[in-house]
């Protein structure tokens, strides 16, 4: 059994249209900072937040056992110039802008045979779950994390390290001590 104490933060979407479940095994609050200011920084990311209802959370192992699981999507802001900044109140539930009416435009582009090309590049300019997707923000988008406000309790007893080769995770996964995706 591994009893040390260490930080998850996992990143993932249900199999289905995307794919992904990632880990950041770390025993420092900064290196979590680090790692999720990393993962915000990628448009896709945003994207499966944003259109795939992402899981996100902090979980929080106290002597190897599972001891908090706190939902990061309530302490993120999304900002992007000319849209209304995003924010969460749980997985799946961005507030702020409707990503479903970018479903819509895209039925609509399928719809209208006549439209021509260029009407419907700007409608893809438009669509802000298309732009996630393409990462082609670039400068417009600024990601924060509200961390005053993220309960993060301090970790207990001996510190995971990155000299340990496997820690126990929810789903019976072995998880080395820092990135892994498990879709990948």
């Amino acid at each position: 059994m591994f009893d040390k104490s260490f930080y998850d933060l996992a990143f993932g979407v249900d199999p289905g249209g995307a794919r992904k479940d990632a880990h950041f095994v770390t025993a420092t609050l900064d290196e979590v900072k680090r790692e999720l200011a990393s993962d915000l920084a990628q448009g896709i990311n945003l994207y499966l937040l944003c259109w795939y209802g992402a899981r996100l959370t902090l979980d929080v192992y106290q002597q190897g056992e599972l001891t908090e699981s706190i939902d990061l999507h309530p302490f993120i802001t999304i900002s992007v110039e000319g849209y209304p900044d995003v924010t969460f109140t749980g997985p799946g539930e961005p507030v702020g802008y409707d990503f479903r009416d970018d479903e819509g435009d895209i039925e609509d582009d399928e719809d209208d045979e006549d439209e021509d090309f260029e009407d419907e590049e700007e409608d893809e300019e438009d669509n802000l779950a298309d732009r996630l997707f393409m990462d082609d923000l670039g400068d417009t988008v600024k990601v924060s994390v509200d961390w005053d406000r993220i309960p993060v309790p301090s970790l207990i007893g001996e510190l995971a390290g990155p000299d340990d080769e496997a820690v126990l995770l929810t789903g019976d996964r072995l998880a080395e001590y820092g990135y892994q995706d498990f879709e990948e």
